[in-house]
């Protein structure tokens, strides 16, 4: 029931979430200067069925490429955030397969990178002591935008949502720019994060239970899939695009769909993946994403000399770019950038 998910508790803990490292924002600052009216006021217009999300703030990323997010109201992230803590997550976790690695607890792109690894040590001592093997890469064209609506609520379906529920999630996804349109979900929300996750499930069952391939990673909509028979890979990329194509109303995004020998490197999560013919794998960050560092951390810099960020927000994000690199044979560069760039 819609009303055992959005109790007064459960939005109040979705509150919190949601506000974290946001307090400082003034939509947050208005919603907590009357916070029991504002939930209460939550908790009784979705008993009334009569929530309605208001309309999506629109701006533009550039990095890692260029793109445009939509983010929703402090209040309405509170009802998303309830909804996917209470059942959404649950519920679709229970559908997918393991070595599908975004967004999940205890996972994501260093979890993702290990697995690749892992099916490349793998398949080295399958081959023989060998990295005369291959990959196929896959890439989704404008993933987020094509996810079609009637595919998707087809497969909830199957997740175990009731029909209120169900009645729910549909109108969170026809919400805003998206109520006349028969595709497309909006980037900002955690939802769609989730619904993307489900959306290519089909295909990673098909991979590993029909293709039988065991080595096998998907990062949102970035597959790998390693096997040492090149041909087969070709015969994979045929049945893998009919599959998008016909049945999930996807078209694959071909420059970047590729087939390869590993020796000659997997980009896979910014970094370029090279195994070597002593099965060690050389793990270096792509040329374009060592450019876009460099201007993120510039970009720090110019904001901290503006006192719009202090020196506990550059910490973190020198911490998190360590964090980052540490697992790659890129120490030296960023012992580099950092004593140049960072302040």
């Amino acid at each position: 029931m819609i009303d055992d998910i959005f109790t007064f508790e459960n939005l109040y803990e979705a509150y919190k979430k949601c506000r974290l490292s946001k307090q400082h924002k003034g939509e947050v600052i208005r919603f907590e200067i009357d916070l029991a009216r504002n939930l209460n006021k939550l908790v009784d217009v979705i008993s009334k069925h009569t929530y309605k999300i208001n309309g999506y703030k629109v701006f533009t990323i550039t990095d890692p490429k260029k793109r445009s997010v939509e983010a929703l109201p402090f209040k309405d992230r509170i009802v998303i955030r309830c909804l996917c803590d209470t059942i959404l997550c649950e519920r679709i976790e229970r559908q997918l397969i393991f070595d599908n690695c975004a967004c999940r607890k205890k996972k994501g792109t260093l979890f993702a990178r290990n697995r690749l690894l892992k099916f490349l040590h793998d398949e080295f001592y399958r081959n023989g002591k060998s990295n005369d093997f291959y990959f196929l890469k896959i890439d989704i064209a404008k993933y987020f935008p094509s996810i079609n609506h009637h595919i998707l609520i087809w497969q909830l379906k199957y997740c175990g949502f009731s029909k209120e529920e169900l009645k729910f999630i549909w109108d969170i996804i026809k919400a805003g720019e998206y109520m006349n349109k028969e595709k497309g979900l909006p980037l900002g929300n955690q939802s769609s994060q989730w619904f993307a996750l489900l959306y290519l499930n089909k295909v990673d069952r098909f991979i590993k239970e029909n293709l039988k391939i065991k080595g096998y990673v998907r990062y949102m909509d970035d597959m790998v899939l390693i096997h040492n028979d090149k041909k087969y890979l070709q015969e994979c990329l045929i049945k893998i695009r009919e599959i998008c194509n016909c049945e999930l109303k996807l078209l694959l995004n071909e420059p970047k769909t590729q087939i390869g020998q590993v020796k000659n490197g997997i980009d896979f999560l910014g970094f370029n993946h090279r195994m070597t013919e002593t099965g060690k794998v050389i793990i270096k960050l792509r040329q374009s994403a060592k450019i876009r560092l460099k201007r993120y951390i510039k970009t720090m810099n110019k904001l901290y000399e503006k006192e719009i960020i202090d020196s506990e927000y550059i910490q973190i994000r020198k911490n998190a770019f360590t964090t980052h690199l540490k697992y790659s044979n890129e120490k030296l560069l960023f012992d580099r950038i950092n004593k140049k760039y960072w302040r």
